[in-house]
């Protein structure tokens, strides 16, 4: 983008200068009473000589037949573009405000030159030779050269400089830099001068690292979703306009001294390649964003361009760069012309790309404009910073437009899957009703058993025979309300698994659908008689269903693992990795409660021990006591967070693992709102729960103190305090019971 914004802006200058004011060309000495705020950039007033003598260097020799000479603006060729060595003179009046101060000089240029001021050799740069192939340029464009103290009054700048020879042929001249170019600068002027020069690579840094960036973004999108390859398009208009900037800095020799050869011509044109290479992918993903086939219009730009650039390269003129430069500009018709009909059609987001063409366009002339009055009123050097700018808004500004339209399609799919979700989620809010009305009725259970339990133990004397009838009958109702707890446990753990499996599911259905359009094409190519495009949707038909396979194992995977825990214990010991199920089970009760209440969120923190020893133990028992320690922790801070008492309440859920003298240890812990000290005694007792009716059965901890302390082997305590939590502590024995 940058190389095509010097061409349109060359040529625009090209053409201007006919009726421009043109600096003057006389011989009479340049005058400099101070330095401007840039300092002075040494234009016109040159003379030069194609021979070498030592007497040049003099101040006092005559020089007035010589010829006059633009070393600035003279390209690959000119009359300083004669093999040998010749001489540069410059004559220039030095005002008091100059004397006895310390000057520098900035000095670019592609030849090898010896500096001489007022007779003095200043500076050699580079290695003269009479013979081309012996000359080594040298450029230093930021590290100035010092001069000796000035006196007031009349100046003499000599330079002694011989050409390399170029190894890449080209008459257009626009790739190679001036011949000599000098900028006379005070200190203070130095330093703003060089900070605007990094200011100019940063931008140019800024802009191809953006691209690339974006180039590289959807090009991974690409990857993940070959069905939308208009991310593969913009994803070569990226990169091929960032490449340009990136050869910048890797060949062009604009910061350290690089000696120059035939590689920036080459460079020159790959670069310009390169950007008309990106100008014709951003159209052609602007052709697949809004689903249209390229058209004849497009190939003839294509051609038109190609033969443009061909008369570019072979003429210096400005019918060469006018050829080159008209086919561009009738080029940005197209995209024009694409957005307007995107516009009609009503295509979602089209603005976005309206509003990025719209500003590239704006820049470019915005850009010509200031380009005219600089040329006009000579103002030297004000383009370099006006590229650089205008290049940002030029290149970023379509990208950046047609990277919002790619991701405001995204978003709308995104929000379609959301609506499913939103249906899956309904489904179960449904279930959790049905599971909430049955711990109501548990609950309401609960409550005649106890009055049951309480008026036969004042009969126990008078009816011994009713008393063993009914504790017969509570023994059944005690069987029959544990299996309903792990019921409610296998309730909880649904939850988990529903947020487990929604995104395999998710790439099912998907992938289902456009599996469905495929096959539909499919039958549409074999009717036409079209074999190869039949292929092609069959090999994408095959993708898709090893995908759809590779999903649906996924979530094969995770409901097997859920159905392992979720089925009756069989008593049966084997080792267990207790990290492993203290990290499952955390997962499982935060999505449950997650899926009762959106709102609610938590932090986790575990601090697992590392290399912790396996256990015997029934893993499935094991993590219905976790389930219900976990379940108790997430209510426990969500309570307190409901009620409001504390405004910079975070609620915390952390579980902690440890190997204590043959001993595993777990800690659960949450920072809720603490267990009273009067209840604390009681909360291992059956039925005895602090929950509302319906919420609990009071029989999860001491169905877990019954697993943990006689079906392992272990201990299970509580220590809580009033406003800052609540810690549960089991210990497992490494051995199982019985065992050495």
């Amino acid at each position: 983008m940058k190389a095509l914004l010097t061409l349109l802006l060359g040529l625009l200058a090209a053409v201007v200068a006919a009726g421009a004011p043109t600096p003057p060309a006389d011989t009479a000495a340049l005058r400099l009473p101070a330095l401007p705020a840039q300092g002075a950039e040494l234009l016109g007033h040159w003379r030069y000589y194609p021979a070498d003598s030592a007497v040049f260097a003099r101040p006092g020799y005559d020089d007035r037949r010589w010829l006059a000479a633009a070393p600035t603006v003279d390209g690959v060729a000119g009359p300083l573009r004669r093999p040998g060595i010749g001489w540069l003179r410059l004559h220039w009046q030095a005002g008091p405000a100059l004397a006895e101060r310390r000057l520098y000089l900035l000095i670019a240029q592609s030849a090898a030159t010896e500096v001489y001021l007022n007779g003095q050799l200043v500076q050699r740069l580079g290695t003269l030779s009479a013979q081309p192939g012996r000359v080594r340029a040298y450029s230093q464009t930021l590290a100035p050269v010092v001069l000796p103290p000035l006196a007031a009054g009349p100046q003499v700048l000599a330079v002694r400089l011989a050409l390399p020879a170029v190894a890449f042929w080209l008459p257009n001249p626009t790739y190679l830099p001036p011949v000599f170019r000098a900028r006379l600068l005070a200190p203070e002027q130095l330093a703003s001068w060089q900070q605007r020069r990094y200011s100019l690579l940063l931008a140019d840094a800024v802009s191809a690292g953006a691209l690339l960036l974006l180039g590289l973004l959807h090009l991974t999108f690409f990857y993940y979703s070959p069905a939308q390859r208009a991310n593969l398009y913009f994803a070569l208009f990226a990169l091929s306009a960032s490449v340009p900037q990136v050869l910048t800095y890797s060949l062009l020799p604009t910061v350290s001294n690089t000696a120059i050869t035939g590689q920036l011509a080459w460079q020159g044109v790959l670069r310009f390649c390169l950007a008309l290479t990106g100008y014709l992918w951003a159209v052609r993903a602007l052709y697949a964003l809004l689903g249209r086939a390229p058209g004849w219009w497009f190939r003839a730009l294509c051609g038109a361009l190609g033969v443009a650039l061909v008369l570019w390269f072979s003429f210096s003129n400005v019918v060469g760069q006018l050829s080159l430069a008209a086919v561009f500009l009738i080029g940005l018709l197209e995209p024009v012309r694409l957005t307007v009909q995107g516009w009609h059609q009503g295509r979602r987001g089209i603005g976005f790309v309206a509003l990025g063409f719209a500003g590239a366009l704006g820049s470019l002339l915005f850009a010509a404009g200031l380009r005219i009055y600089y040329y006009y009123h000579h103002i030297a050097d004000s383009a370099i910073v006006l590229d650089n700018l205008v290049q940002l808004l030029l290149t970023l500004s379509p990208a950046l437009g047609i990277s919002l339209f790619l991701a405001y399609e995204f978003a709308l799919d995104a929000r379609l899957l959301q609506a499913k979700l939103g249906e899956v989620e309904h489904l179960s809010a449904q279930t959790l009703r049905q599971e909430q009305e049955k711990q109501a009725l548990l609950a309401t259970q609960n409550d005649t058993l106890e009055q049951q339990v309480a008026a036969r133990t004042a009969e126990v004397l008078a009816q011994r025979n009713s008393l063993a009838r009914a504790l017969t009958e509570l023994r059944a109702t005690q069987g029959q309300l544990i299996q309903r707890e792990k019921m409610a446990s296998l309730g909880e753990l649904t939850a988990g698994i529903a947020h487990e499996i929604q995104n395999p599911l998710n790439f099912v259905n998907n992938f289902a659908e456009v599996s469905a359009e495929l096959l539909a094409d499919l039958k549409a190519e074999l009717a036409g008689g079209s074999p190869a495009e039949a292929q092609a949707l069959a090999d994408d038909l095959t993708t898709n269903l090893l995908k759809i396979k590779d999903h649906g194992g996924r979530a094969s995977g995770i409901v097997r693992g859920m159905l392992e825990h979720s089925r009756t214990s069989t008593g049966e010991r084997a080792p267990t990795d207790v990290n492993a199920l203290c990290d499952e089970y955390l997962r499982l009760a935060y999505h449950g409660l997650r899926a009762k209440d959106k709102s609610f969120n938590a932090t986790l923190e575990t601090d697992f021990a590392p290399s912790l020893p396996v256990v015997e133990a029934v893993a499935g028992d094991l993590g219905r006591v976790l389930l219900n320690l976990l379940t108790n922790a997430f209510y426990a801070v969500q309570q307190r967070q409901l009620a409001g008492a504390d405004p910079g309440y975070a609620p915390t859920v952390s579980v902690r693992t440890r190997q204590l003298d043959g001993r595993v240890q777990v800690e659960v812990r949450d920072n809720g709102s603490g267990i009273p000290e009067a209840i604390r005694p009681k909360v291992f007792q059956p039925f005895f729960t602090t929950k509302p009716a319906g919420e609990g059965t009071g029989l999860g901890l001491s169905l877990s103190y019954d697993i943990i302390t006689q079906g392992h082997g272990g201990t299970l305590t509580v220590e809580s305090e009033a406003n800052a939590g609540t810690t549960f502590t089991l210990q497992l024995p490494l051995a199982a019971p019985g065992q050495p």
